[in-house]
């Protein structure tokens, strides 16, 4: 059992984040001009199983570019609470795909990471990560643009380094 009154050892203020959450940057989200798109096919697969990456990133397919976006996801209460950190894109190319573009991240879990905030969402909540991921049959360009769709419409996930849509970038900055 767990007793509530008991002090908290770690520090809290450690693993705190900041979210922009704006209903109008969630309203201007569009994707009606990118074709190839089928927004109902989201699949999510847990990232990280006892400090590893999970063998289950091998039914991301590997013929295919798309999206995919890393969440923390508590599952205190099941299905509820999802707080979004990384929106990532994979292009399609003889050297890159989904799931390959996923499973890079792997070397960020090792004292060689080069990405910080990876490296610190790996470590730090690394049991409760899942990868969300779309398949996207078509060019690079539409990916990216949906990429950065999604990115502006959650102005900036905290472990997203930047934001191309110019007016969120602006608006981000203005708070950050």
């Amino acid at each position: 059992d767990i007793d509530i009154f008991d002090p908290i050892e770690c520090d809290l203020e450690m693993f705190q984040n900041t979210y922009t959450m704006s209903p109008e940057l969630w309203g201007k989200f569009n994707i009606d001009d990118l074709t190839g798109i089928d927004f109902s096919e989201w699949k999510r697969i847990k990232l990280i199983n006892s400090g590893a990456f999970s063998e289950e990133l091998s039914q991301i397919p590997n013929s295919y570019g798309g999206i995919y976006i890393y969440c923390i996801e508590p599952e205190v209460v099941p299905g509820v609470g999802c707080y979004i950190m990384y929106i990532g894109k994979a292009t399609k190319t003889p050297s890159e795909n989904l799931r390959v573009r996923v499973r890079s991240y792997s070397n960020e879990l090792g004292k060689y990471y080069k990405r910080a905030r990876l490296h610190r969402l790996f470590t730090k909540w690394g049991e409760y990560v899942y990868v969300h991921y779309l398949a996207v049959d078509a060019s690079g360009e539409i990916i990216t643009a949906l990429e950065d769709r999604l990115i502006g419409a959650f102005g900036k996930p905290p472990c997203n380094a930047e934001v191309r849509v110019s007016s969120v970038k602006e608006a981000v900055r203005a708070f950050n």
